[in-house]
């Protein structure tokens, strides 16, 4: 097989397997509800069709900055803008999850926690927060 013909056939079977991968994590985004959860719980479900948009753009913008290593410019503020936007982004879809798969109370029950359930969600909002801070800061993992 000739080269070009080899380099059309891997780039058709990197834009299907990448379209997979993306509809299925979609599915997965919309089966957990994030953004409905979010938008139900600010009280904005007017702007659904807008937080859609803008989930896909950033879906979007995310996978060019990973696939084509795009720098972000702008300095350190904007890459800390940017850091904090995705940690929502991860929180949210974190918190959705384990309210879908009920992981707390089946956890409390494992460990026989009668009180304190804020303060174990604050350890692991406060563990997730140290442990991104020590890899991308700190360059852990390097």
């Amino acid at each position: 097989m000739s080269d070009t013909v080899l380099s059309v056939v891997y780039a058709l079977a990197g834009l299907s397997f990448g379209a997979a991968v993306a509809a299925g994590l979609f599915a997965f985004i919309t089966t957990v509800g994030v953004v409905t959860r979010l938008a139900a719980g600010t009280k904005t479900a007017k702007y659904i069709k807008l937080y859609e948009t803008v989930a896909i753009f950033g879906v979007t913008l995310a996978n060019g900055i990973d696939l084509f290593q795009w720098e972000i410019f702008g300095g350190v503020i904007v890459r800390c803008l940017c850091g904090l936007f995705f940690g929502v982004f991860i929180g949210c879809l974190a918190a959705a999850l384990a309210e879908v798969v009920n992981v707390f109370p089946v956890m409390t029950r494992r460990i026989k926690l009668k009180a304190g359930m804020p303060y174990l969600v604050l350890a692991f909002a406060l563990g997730k927060g140290f442990g991104a801070w020590y890899h991308l800061i700190l360059g852990a993992g390097k």
